[in-house]
């Protein structure tokens, strides 16, 4: 089993697109604007195709050989830090298919999407989901729009690069309100070490449904049900928690 088994195209390409090497750690290939969210993106009516192959070349989508989409975690230094794809993360497929090279591989977490964040000083907004802050971004251009995949991945340095920025975090809802809750504990520690004019969005906690807050859905989600459309949650993409 080689890499090229597993993806669709080669490391070259996104070296192009970056304009530099990635680094060996991440394994870097697969641009791709014909990934599942792609598809969906534009045949449930999110976003016009135009709108999808322009967020899918800004976020340097990937896509691999069963069409699941590839959302690559770039560093504001345009370093490949890992790709998520499905539930779990290329650096987990490399280290189980290739047990020699387990030892090179050490994945850092960044936010999706922060490579963007060092091209413009528009404020950023983040959410949980990756393929919320891609729609998102094209629904809402005036933001900057990351993500950090999951709650587990929300520490106080993941937020380091974004000093002296103006940055609102969009928590999923849930019944109890406890995600609102947790991220308002990490933004008053983020606040503490970092220059960061940071805040916690209540728009979910005090808009969302009941039932909706049942679903623990998030501001996507809101947003494309208000306007009749299926959520993101509703559509069974591979990998959709």
């Amino acid at each position: 089993m080689t890499w090229n088994d597993i993806f669709t195209d080669t490391f070259k390409s996104l070296s192009e697109r970056l304009g530099h090497c990635p680094s060996r750690q991440s394994m870097v290939e697969c641009l791709s604007e014909h990934s599942d969210l792609c598809r969906t993106a534009v045949e449930w009516g999110w976003l016009t195709s135009e709108q999808m192959s322009e967020a899918a070349r800004r976020y340097l989508l990937g896509r691999s050989k069963s069409g699941r989409t590839i959302f690559w975690m770039i560093d504001d230094l345009g370093i490949v830090r890992d790709g998520h794809i499905g539930q779990g993360w290329v650096s987990q497929m490399l280290k189980a298919r290739y047990p020699d090279m387990a030892g090179y591989i050490h994945a850092r977490h960044c936010l999706f999407g922060l490579h963007l964040a060092s091209l413009s000083d528009q404020p950023v907004a983040i959410v949980k989901s990756e393929a919320a802050a891609v729609i998102l971004s094209m629904l809402f251009p005036e933001c900057i729009w990351l993500s950090y995949a999951y709650t587990a991945n929300f520490t106080t340095d993941l937020l380091q690069p974004l000093q002296g920025r103006r940055v609102t975090i969009y928590p999923q809802t849930d019944e109890v309100g406890n995600t609102y809750v947790f991220f308002l504990e990490q933004a008053d520690r983020i606040r503490r070490v970092y220059d960061i004019g940071l805040s916690v969005s209540r728009l979910l906690e005090d808009q969302a449904s009941e039932e909706q807050k049942a679903r623990d859905i998030d501001l996507l989600d809101f947003l494309l049900e208000s306007r009749g459309l299926t959520p993101l949650s509703g559509c069974a993409l591979p990998g959709q928690e």
